[in-house]
């Protein structure tokens, strides 16, 4: 029985170049046969690794195993045939023996076409055309949340179509970005495309596999430097404030952004402070700042002398 490549590498057919070359790596240190040289099931499996990362690791390999299957290897020769059909309809009335044994009488239509709604496509090997249903194309979006999007869920999706509506169960993977699209297979006749739409977050903006986000700081803080705690999607962190922070400084801390897609990695997270002055002045405060004033306005005066001095 044909082994489907996708199922061996355990990605979508809509995966990545990366993705697969990921998967590949991570399956092989995992089965190659160094590390388990008694395992004959290990051996099998590395080696159906290796056919199924050498078809869809290779672009026109690739495009030719999503056109054909399992006859990928014949693709050419079943292009040919198709295109040689229309010979075929020169010698319609003659009742004339086409290329590779294919009686006259037929047109391209009726090659590829098969009178019960469905498809065919041409076996070189018999000369005849294989009948196969016709794949019907079904679009539609899924909303997810940001922390959705981090961690990966399960949604139920409902879809309406002219047979019909049906819900299906849809996987989103972890570290998808909005407007990706997820394709579903539910059966063998129908194709189903999502655009995933990320859902905006009240605390977090994302750009790329970074987040940002407000952490606001009292002005003490500020001057004297401290410590604040920053929110992240997997729990609050803590942060050093060096003395002397402005407002709008950021803070990159890596490694708390959003997963990167088959890479096993994370974007950064980008923390703006946002530094808060009281809304009311008690007496006291009036007159420590009173204080702080009388301090700085030498310091103040000196400073300004000194660009006169230096413009002159």
């Amino acid at each position: 029985m044909a082994q489907d490549h996708y199922k061996v590498l355990g990605v979508s057919r809509s995966a990545s170049e990366k993705e697969i070359r990921s998967a590949y790596r991570k399956l092989a240190r995992q089965l190659h046969p160094d590390l388990n040289p008694d395992d004959a099931a290990a051996s099998e499996r590395f080696k159906r690794l290796n056919e199924a990362n050498d078809v869809l690791s290779d672009a026109k390999k690739r495009k030719d195993y999503d056109e054909f299957g399992e006859n990928w290897k014949h693709a050419d020769e079943l292009r040919n045939a198709g295109a040689s059909a229309f010979a075929n309809r020169a010698s319609r009335s003659s009742g004339a023996s086409g290329p590779g044994g294919y009686q006259g009488g037929s047109s391209l239509f009726d090659l590829f076409t098969s009178g019960n709604g469905g498809s065919s496509t041409f076996d070189p090997f018999s000369g005849r055309a294989r009948s196969r249903p016709m794949t019907s194309q079904i679009e539609g979006s899924v909303d997810v949340s940001l922390e959705d999007a981090f961690h990966g869920a399960t949604r139920r999706v409902t879809l309406s179509s002219p047979s019909g509506s049906r819900t299906l169960e849809v996987t989103v993977p972890a570290g998808i970005k909005d407007g990706a699209k997820i394709r579903l297979n539910p059966d063998p006749h129908t194709e189903v495309l999502l655009s995933v739409k990320v859902l905006p977050h009240r605390r977090f903006t994302r750009t790329g596999d970074d987040l940002v986000t407000e952490v606001p700081l009292s002005y003490i803080d500020a001057v004297l430097g401290g410590e604040t705690e920053v929110p992240t999607l997997t729990g609050r962190i803590a942060l050093t404030i060096p003395a002397g922070t402005q407002n709008g400084r950021s803070f990159r801390i890596p490694g708390k952004g959003m997963p990167k897609r088959g890479e096993g990695a994370f974007g950064d997270l980008v923390a703006r402070v946002k530094v808060r002055l009281p809304e009311t002045v008690t007496e006291e405060h009036k007159r420590l700042f009173e204080q702080l004033r009388d301090i700085e306005r030498p310091a103040a005066a000196a400073s300004a002398r000194s660009a006169t001095q230096e413009e002159r």
